[in-house]
């Protein structure tokens, strides 16, 4: 980036500098954001002529605004749709439901992006446009990622790439990020560095989403191996690219800036964390993220057990699980409790401790998170207790709660966010220990153990 632009509200951190995105009015971000408001103004004066000039700058606006940490403006998408039926030569990449589908995921929507996302690829299927039904494929699957649901985005990688096999297509960042992510999940790291290395060069040969999308995985690689120095030297050089390309939301950014903060707190360079954890905690106030401000806690945690105040980073670890528990994006809500776990342990608080690793363990579990699973396996035998054959475990607890409550299996599933017979077995224990035979009997007896 040419000049030196004064800072905005909220820098990206890279390293121990900073590089600082251009302010929305001025450098290219501003320049395209400038050139969508006046082709909006231009189009809307012209009338009926320009309803596609109006909806191409409608939703590029959309888009630069999500990008610059802005949000999601749904007026404007809405706009959009409603010029739609006056347009019938419209790209199916271009439509307002799929721009929904597209950015919802990135303010924590996952919910409005799986549903419209899931209508983009049957109009895409309907059109026999196989590239874009490709594409959507991957965006669905890195949405259901998100929210902890490796088996949906499996099915939805897995259909992207039936597709793709029938094509000679140089393959996209956004197709192999997904893929990447579920290996991740399966614990074959050294796969995702062999992807990385044949498709996602690091020189100026390929396009800075390129080199992103490289330096991306390599770091997170290597904050799953346990390899802090590398991890901050891989994610500091996909946060320069990220600068490059502009994006100043975190989650446009694939939450990385948590993943190097936690690193940077591991490599004793506490004061680089704090900036991101104050940057996040910005954030996640102005734009109402829930997942955001757990990031924010988080870091503050681990700085605060790193000093050897573990009451603060306790407080701090907690506060980190009541935000992600908001949020839909569950593996995050596993890693919070992860680090709650390790912290109460270190306060002695063993039970405080296993019942929140056990909680982890549950999710990730249901998720099938083999490297998540492998960490919060190396914690629980150092908090384990000699049970009595009547205790109920943290997880067993959690499900009596609900199920006392009035849930169902299914509402008690969705809740704890693993299988309907995962909670099937649950309550059989809980029936067996308790001595109960009937949920209005278990509704009677059980007393939920005070927090």
């Amino acid at each position: 980036m040419s000049g030196t632009p004064s800072p905005p509200p909220d820098p990206i951190p890279v390293g121990a500098r900073w590089c600082w995105l251009r302010p929305p009015n001025s450098g290219l971000c501003g320049e395209r954001r400038a050139a969508a408001i006046e082709a909006i103004s231009c189009a809307e004066a012209a009338g009926a002529s320009a309803d596609a000039a109006l909806h191409r700058a409608l939703i590029n606006l959309v888009a630069i605004k999500v990008v610059a940490a802005e949000g999601l403006d749904a007026e404007l998408l809405d706009r959009a749709a409603g010029l739609e039926a006056r347009l019938p030569r419209l790209q199916l990449y271009d439509t307002a439901d799929l721009h929904y589908g597209l950015w919802s995921r990135f303010v924590e929507d996952l919910d409005t992006a799986r549903a419209a996302l899931q209508r983009s690829i049957v109009r895409a299927r309907e059109a026999g446009d196989d590239l874009v039904l490709c594409t959507f494929s991957s965006y669905l699957a890195a949405t259901e990622e998100l929210a902890g649901d490796y088996a949906a985005a499996a099915a939805a990688v897995g259909a992207a790439a039936d597709v793709a096999a029938w094509h000679d297509w140089p393959p996209s960042p956004w197709v192999l990020g997904p893929r990447c992510e579920l290996l991740i999940r399966d614990g074959d790291l050294d796969a995702v560095l062999r992807v990385a290395d044949k498709h996602l060069a690091d020189d100026d040969s390929v396009p800075p989403v390129t080199r992103y999308w490289g330096a991306y995985l390599r770091g997170k690689v290597s904050a799953w191996r346990g390899d802090p120095e590398a991890t901050v030297r891989r994610l500091e050089r996909a946060a320069e690219y990220a600068a490059q390309l502009e994006w100043a939301d975190p989650a446009v950014r694939n939450h990385q800036d948590m993943l190097l903060a936690e690193a940077y707190v591991a490599v004793g360079r506490g004061e680089d964390a704090r900036h991101i954890s104050a940057w996040l905690a910005a954030l996640g106030e102005r734009l109402s993220r829930p997942a955001l401000t757990g990031g924010a806690h988080r870091i503050d945690a681990l700085l605060a057990a790193e000093a050897g105040d573990l009451a603060t980073a306790a407080d701090a670890a907690r506060a980190a699980v009541a935000a992600h528990e908001a949020s839909p994006l569950r593996p995050e809500l596993a890693r919070s409790l992860l680090i709650l776990g390790r912290i109460e342990r270190r306060r002695k608080a063993r039970r405080q401790s296993r019942d929140a690793l056990q909680w982890a363990h549950a999710l990730a579990t249901g998720m099938g998170h083999l490297p998540l699973l492998a960490e919060i396996e190396r914690e629980l035998p150092r908090v384990a207790a000699e049970r009595s054959g009547t205790e109920l475990t943290a997880t067993e607890r959690r499900v009596a709660d609900l199920i006392a409550a009035g849930a169902t299996n299914r509402d008690a599933a969705a809740a704890l966010f693993v299988s309907v017979r995962t909670i099937e077995t649950h309550v059989a224990a809980i029936y067996r220990k308790l001595g109960v035979r009937t949920r209005a009997e278990l509704a009677r007896r059980y007393q939920p153990k005070a927090q």
